[in-house]
C-alpha cells in the first residue's frame, strides 16, 4: 500500500468537525511520505471552499491533495466533450470551477445537462433541465449519492434529484464520480500509483467501496458515517477491512503499509 484515498463526509469530517483520528492519521501520512487524496462526491461547493473547510478542521490541505467528483467531471468533459454547451444544475461556486477550466456553461441553447449537488436548486432550474433532456440533450451527473450526511441527519443529494428526472423525463445520466472507475482512474493518475497499490477509505458501500471493487483498490469501510455494521450482510460491495473510524485505520496502517 503506497497511497490512500480518503472520503470526506462521514469519513474525515462530519459537518465542520474532524472525525476521530482524522488529524493524527493525516499527520502520520505526511510524516511517512505516503501520498493521499481527499476524495468527495459532494459538489455543493467549489474547490477553494473545500480546501477552506479542510483547513478550518486543522488538516492543512494542499491543493493537489483534493479531488472532487466536480474535478473528475470537468476533466471528463474537457477530454471528451470540449465543445459542449453545458447547462449546469449546480451551485454558483461550482460553475466558477467549470468556467475556470474553460468549459462553456450557458443559460440558453445548451446541448448538455450536468447535474450536481445543487444546494441552490430552484424549480426554474428543474424545469429548464427537464425540457433540455426531453429535447435530447446529453446528460451527465457528478455522482449518484442519494443523501449527504450532516450533523442533523441525512439530506437529499444528487441521487434523489436523479430519481425525479428519471420519472419526469425517462432519462438516466452518465455518472462520473464514485462508484465509477472514471473517478478512480483520475485519482490514481494524480497520485502516480497503480490500483493495487492504493487504499480507498470511505463510509459508503454503494459509492466508496463499490468504486474500490470496480477499480481494483483495497477497500476499507469506516462506520463513522452512513453505513452501519448490519448493512454489510448481503451487500454486493464488501470491504476488505472494516474499522470504527480513521483512528482505527491509523492503528492498522502503521503495521500494514509497505
Amino acid at each position: 500500500m503506497k497511497a490512500f484515498l480518503l472520503d470526506i463526509d462521514g469519513t474525515t469530517l462530519l459537518g465542520a468537525d474532524p472525525l476521530p483520528g482524522a488529524q493524527a492519521f493525516v499527520t502520520w501520512l505526511r510524516a511517512e511520505g505516503i501520498p493521499h487524496l481527499w476524495m468527495t462526491n459532494n459538489t455543493s461547493r467549489s474547490r477553494s471552499a473545500w480546501l477552506a473547510r479542510l483547513e478550518a478542521a486543522g488538516l492543512e490541505p494542499r491543493p493537489e491533495e483534493l479531488y472532487t467528483s466536480g474535478d473528475a467531471t470537468i476533466e471528463y468533459l474537457g477530454a471528451h466533450h470540449p465543445e459542449a454547451r453545458i447547462y449546469l444544475v449546480g451551485p454558483q461556486e461550482l460553475r466558477g470551477d467549470f468556467e475556470a477550466a474553460g468549459l462553456n456553461v450557458v443559460e440558453a441553447e445548451a446541448d448538455t445537462v450536468v447535474l450536481a449537488y445543487d444546494v441552490e436548486l430552484t424549480y426554474a432550474k428543474i424545469r429548464t433541465a427537464a425540457l433540455l433532456l426531453q429535447e435530447g440533450a446529453a446528460f451527465f451527473a457528478t455522482h449518484p449519492d442519494v443523501t449527504c450526511p450532516t450533523p442533523e441527519g441525512p439530506i437529499p443529494d444528487v441521487g434523489s434529484f436523479l430519481a425525479m428526472f428519471e420519472l419526469a423525463c425517462g432519462r438516466t445520466p452518465v455518472v462520473i464520480g464514485k462508484p465509477e472507475a472514471t473517478m478512480a482512474a483520475g485519482a490514481l493518475a494524480r497520485l502516480g500509483v497503480e490500483a493495487h497499490e492504493a487504499v480507498m477509505v470511505g463510509d459508503r458501500l454503494a459509492t466508496d467501496l463499490a468504486m474500490a471493487r470496480r477499480a481494483g483498490l483495497m477497500g476499507c469501510l469506516v462506520l463513522s458515517g452512513v453505513t452501519a455494521q448490519d448493512e454489510l450482510f448481503g451487500a454486493t460491495a464488501q470491504p476488505d477491512h472494516v474499522f470504527a473510524d480513521l483512528a482505527a485505520v491509523h492503528d492498522w496502517a502503521r503495521t500494514a503499509v509497505v
